[in-house]
């Protein structure tokens, strides 16, 4: 059993180690076409297809029969129910222009998914990062705590630095533990968003740091402006309310119901000079349709057109919204950029500098372990902020992509 499940976890750990890197561009295609979420923004499609398929359905004939003592003996009548005015086309373009609305409203959920990918690729990214600085740090807490221990055997140390660093040690262990276990949820939300299965998901091919090219805010204003996803839902709501207000107004218009039948009619009818002659079956035909008098269908006819006016102010709104958006979004990415190269170009450069000095001021004995401690966590913050930056920059980013509807590249 021992070695059964020794096995398993070796094999566990050749398939993790055998998957292929995951770059972002990879997993925005995965996200749109094989994630679980995207499943459920496309199940809307078949259901507005199928009231296309309705709308173009014709109305089932009626067939009746009769009979009794009096003429006709018996009768049957075949009745068609006759939509020639244009009620069915208006019906059928009416259910075409809600099938479109469904397909851009897909295409915006889709759209708004892959600002969710975008975020759970970069927080998995994150995570990642935090874990190899937290184990860094305690490589760097471990070499410290010997040094000081090998100080005081030497009796050139005080035991107050030996348990202290050991302090020290035991802390940076424990956050790499914490750091692990916020990065395995990270990649298990990741793998769910990328409709993967956890083990299937490898490494992280585009690094944190790595930032594609921008567009400028003129050129994200103007294409957000002119095809935005939201922008074009709610155009697409709007002339779908006023394809079904149309086609309320054909409903005014009679559908003719034309019977034709068959009669059995009595020997007198059909010119035999006596009841006990023979009978004959005779035609019958009839025209007939509604008559509006009481009902011109004004409230489908006043609800449409309002959903259509309702649709066309949600869209001047939402423009209004949209452009706010991404001049806002433009200026949380300039002002993380900004922040990151601060942590790129001087914090984090001067921290680990410092960091440096300290450890071999301790190690040659001219310095004592408070000012060591004292860097090592500055140097922590500053690595941890640097990746906290990075992040934003990215999240930023994410959000940029998503209120002007422009695809970024990846990364």
């Amino acid at each position: 059993m021992r070695v059964l499940a020794v096995a398993l976890i070796g094999w566990c750990a050749v398939a993790r180690a055998a998957a292929a890197p995951l770059g972002l561009g990879d997993t925005l295609r995965r996200v749109a076409d094989l994630g679980p979420d995207q499943a459920v923004a496309r199940a809307q499609l078949p259901i507005a297809a199928a009231e296309v398929r309705t709308a173009r359905m014709f109305p089932n004939p009626t067939i009746g029969a009769n009979a009794g003592r009096a003429e006709p003996i018996v009768a049957g009548a075949l009745t068609l129910h006759l939509p020639i005015l244009g009620q069915r086309e208006a019906h059928v373009r009416a259910a075409e222009r809600g099938l479109e609305q469904t397909r851009l409203e897909t295409t915006l959920a889709l759209w708004r998914l892959r600002h969710d990918g975008r975020l759970a690729y970069y927080t998995a990214a994150r995570a990642d990062d935090e874990l190899a600085i937290a184990r860094e740090v305690e490589g760097l807490t471990r070499r410290v705590a010997e040094i000081a221990a090998e100080r005081y055997d030497a009796g050139a140390g005080a035991l107050l630095e030996k348990m202290q660093a050991q302090l020290v040690e035991d802390r940076a262990r424990q956050d790499v533990s914490d750091r692990a276990a916020v990065a395995r949820v990270a990649r298990l939300e990741l793998a769910r968003i990328a409709g993967l299965e956890p083990e299937e998901l490898g490494a992280l091919a585009d690094p944190l740091g790595s930032v594609g090219a921008t567009p400028e805010l003129a050129s994200l204003l103007a294409d957000a402006e002119r095809a935005h996803p939201e922008l074009r839902a709610l155009e697409a709501e709007r002339f779908a309310a006023e394809a079904r207000m149309h086609a309320a107004r054909a409903d005014r218009r009679p559908v003719f119901n034309l019977d034709l039948g068959v009669e059995l009619l009595d020997p007198t009818t059909c010119g035999s000079a006596t009841e006990n002659g023979p009978r004959c079956v005779g035609p019958r035909g009839a025209l007939s349709f509604d008559l509006p008098v009481f009902n011109l269908n004004g409230g489908p006819i006043a609800r449409a057109d309002a959903e259509a006016r309702a649709a066309g102010i949600k869209r001047d709104a939402a423009a209004q919204r949209i452009a706010m958006q991404v001049r806002s979004a433009y200026e949380s990415f300039l002002a993380a950029t900004t922040r990151a190269r601060f942590f790129d170009t001087r914090y984090v450069p001067s921290a680990t500098q410092v960091e440096a000095m300290a450890r071999e001021g301790f190690a040659a004995g001219r310095t004592g372990l408070l000012p060591l401690i004292e860097a090592q966590r500055s140097l922590l913050d500053s690595r941890l902020g640097q990746t906290e930056a990075r992040f934003a920059v990215q999240a930023a980013r994410a959000d940029l992509e998503e209120a002007s509807g422009v695809a970024l590249s990846a990364p």
